[in-house]
């Protein structure tokens, strides 16, 4: 009886193992190909700030499509510290417009950190990995609309 406790005990240990050490695994950036493609086949037109000379000076990329619904804004910096400091602006802006109901989730691990947000009728997503970053703004009426997006460019 007293064996069988400790290989269940350590078989739970093990799985536990496995599963927190996937959590944690690096994820690969996202790329502004990836992006143009999937915004592009979706009908959308992209705005290319570096290339307008609105940039920042650290963003390599800075690309927008807007709607009169939703916004999604990626960009890659010139070094990761940028897309930190650019992540936690963004959460900040999703979090300042929290009402009396909602919905969160909020992870960061290894390479990349995430925060969504539902509140007050307006959906707001922002994702880093690296020095990458994709940031939604959306009427939470089309949300799903824009998960299905988020997630092709996430993939």
């Amino acid at each position: 009886m007293r064996i069988r406790k400790i290989l269940s005990l350590a078989m739970i240990l093990a799985v536990a193992a496995v599963v927190l050490t996937a959590c944690g695994t690096p994820r690969e950036p996202m790329e502004a190909s990836v992006f143009r493609s999937v915004m592009e086949s979706a009908g959308y037109e992209i705005i290319d700030l570096v290339e307008q000379g609105d940039g920042t000076g650290v963003a390599i990329q800075d690309l927008v499509v807007q709607t009169t619904n939703y916004a999604f804004v990626f960009g890659e910096f010139i070094a990761e510290s940028y897309a930190i400091r650019a992540f936690n602006s963004m959460r900040a802006e999703i979090e300042a417009g929290q009402g009396n109901t909602r919905s969160h989730r909020s992870v960061s691990m290894a390479n990349h950190s995430l925060f969504e947000q539902t509140s007050a009728g307006v959906f707001g997503y922002v994702y880093r990995v690296d020095n990458t970053i994709l940031y939604v703004i959306a009427d939470s009426d089309y949300r799903d609309q824009v998960r299905e997006l988020i997630d092709r460019i996430t993939e």
